[in-house]
C-alpha cells in the first residue's frame, strides 16, 4: 500500500491539489472570543479576513488536540500501509508535539514518520507536496521522508506584510522583533529561516516592497515550483503571479492563500511566495 502523506492546515495548500494528491490535513482552531473554528472547515481564508478587519480584538490560534491527530493516524493507517506526518515548524507552534505525543500512543503497527519542516504556509506546502510526489511514485517511507527533508533545503519563503504588530501580538514574530521599532515608516520583508520568522529586508512603501519581492522571484529563472499567495488581496497575488510568469516560463506555479491558522499571526493584505530551487 503506498504511503500517506499528512499534514496541517497551516500549509496552505490549494484545495485541488490536497485533493489530487490525497494529502489529509489536520486543522488547527481559530479562536475569536469564544468562538472556536477549524481551519478549513469552520471557517475559510475569505471568511477570515473579512471577520479579521472587522473584529475589535485580536484572533488566536490553538494547535490541534492529541486525539484528533491520535483519530486521524488510526484511520489512515486502516487504508496505508506508512504515514509521514509533516508540520509547521516547532519553533512557531506546538502542533509537532501534539502529532509526536498522538504517534507514541498508537499499536505498535502503525508506523507513523513525523517531520519537522521548520517552515509555515507556503513554505510548508513546498514541502508536503514534493512528499506526496514520490508517494505516488510508489517511494517508500524512508524515500518519502527524505524527499520532504531535501525538499526543506530548496524551499525558501518571503513575504510582504503590512504590519508586524500580527506577529508580535501573537508571539510568532521570532528575530523579526528588530524589525518592531521602525513599524510605522515601513513595509517590512520577513522570510522564514531556521525555523523562525526573521528580517529580510526594509522598504519605505507598499509598491517598493512588492518591486523588491518581485525582484528576488525572479533572481533564479531556474526555479521548480513558485506558490504565490496573499491575505484577503486575491487580486494582488493573481496579478503578481501572471506578472512572474513569463520571467519563468519553465517554472510550475500555483496561487494560493493564507489561511485562517497563519492569516492570524500575518494580518491581512500579506504578499508572499515560496520558491522551489530545482535539485
Amino acid at each position: 500500500m503506498p504511503v500517506h502523506v499528512v499534514t496541517d492546515s497551516t500549509c496552505d495548500l490549494p484545495r485541488d491539489l490536497v485533493a489530487q494528491h490525497g494529502i489529509t490535513v489536520v486543522p488547527l482552531t481559530v479562536v475569536f472570543g469564544d468562538e472556536q473554528l477549524l481551519d478549513g472547515v469552520d471557517i475559510d481564508a475569505n471568511q477570515f479576513y473579512a471577520r479579521l478587519r472587522e473584529f475589535a480584538g485580536m484572533p488566536k490560534t490553538s494547535q490541534p488536540s492529541v486525539a484528533r491527530f491520535r483519530d486521524v493516524y488510526e484511520s489512515v493507517a486502516a487504508e496505508s500501509g506508512e504515514i509521514v506526518s509533516i508540520h509547521i515548524s516547532s519553533r512557531l507552534s506546538g502542533t509537532l508535539n501534539s502529532a509526536s505525543i498522538a504517534r507514541d500512543e498508537l499499536s505498535r503497527d502503525i508506523h507513523v514518520d513525523i517531520i519537522d519542516s521548520y517552515n509555515v504556509s507556503m513554505g510548508l506546502g513546498q514541502v508536503v507536496l514534493e512528499a506526496a510526489l514520490a508517494a505516488e511514485r510508489g517511494a517508500p517511507a524512508a524515500e518519502v521522508a527524505q524527499a520532504a527533508r531535501h525538499a526543506m533545503d530548496r524551499t525558501h519563503v518571503i513575504a510582504v506584510v503590512d504590519t508586524l504588530e500580527y506577529l508580535r501580538r501573537g508571539g510568532r514574530i521570532g528575530r523579526a522583533s528588530s524589525l518592531v521599532g521602525s513599524l510605522l515608516s515601513i513595509k517590512p520583508l520577513v522570510h522564514v529561516e531556521r525555523g523562525e520568522v526573521a528580517p529580510f529586508e526594509r522598504v519605505r512603501t507598499r509598491t517598493k516592497a512588492r518591486e523588491r519581492l518581485f525582484e528576488l522571484a525572479t533572481k533564479d529563472r531556474t526555479l521548480k515550483r513558485v506558490f504565490v499567495g496573499g491575505g484577503g488581496n486575491d487580486d494582488e497575488a493573481l496579478a503578481f503571479m501572471e506578472r512572474l510568469r513569463p520571467l519563468l516560463p519553465h517554472t510550475e506555479f500555483h496561487l494560493g492563500q493564507l489561511g485562517p491558522a497563519v492569516g492570524v499571526h500575518v494580518g491581512p493584505n500579506v504578499l508572499g511566495v515560496a520558491l522551489l530551487r530545482h535539485d
